[in-house]
């Protein structure tokens, strides 16, 4: 029985993420990446950024099964910090046009401050109920 979790990258990641099929932690998080198992789903997250004078929502990029367990390599493939603690993932949808990840906040159980809802996103990896893996599969078409 797979786990469904949120993993949290940025702009200058998600082609990393979405070309090489890898996504890391930084150090001092394996523990956490250590929950993740083979056959486990990852929705991978975009922080909100801003592109010239646009400001891009936060928003879900795609989907992902991951393809591997957690493994450390420190060969720089990622921009910015070096994020060693790493899985390799399999694409399962990337759709043309990323979903906005604020409209569903009041519908996710995961979340349960909704006033603060970034919060439970900061450590870079959040598990989430089936309900919530079904709901946001949905939107990501």
């Amino acid at each position: 029985m797979p786990n469904y979790y949120v993993a949290v990258t940025n702009d200058d990641n998600w082609p990393v993420v979405r070309d090489k099929h890898i996504w890391g932690l930084p150090e001092g998080r394996e523990n956490l990446i250590r929950r993740l198992k083979g056959g486990d789903y990852l929705f991978i997250y975009l922080m909100s950024s801003r592109k010239g004078d646009e400001l891009l929502p936060p928003r879900l990029e795609g989907l992902f099964q991951v393809a591997s367990e957690p493994y450390r390599d420190s060969k720089r493939i990622f921009k910015g910090r070096l994020y060693p603690n790493r899985v390799k993932l399999k694409p399962v949808l990337i759709p043309k046009k990323p979903a906005e990840f604020k409209p569903l906040v009041p519908k996710l159980a995961f979340i349960k401050n909704k006033q603060f809802w970034a919060a439970h996103l900061r450590s870079g990896l959040a598990k989430v109920p089936k309900q919530d893996f079904e709901l946001m599969r949905k939107v990501l078409k």
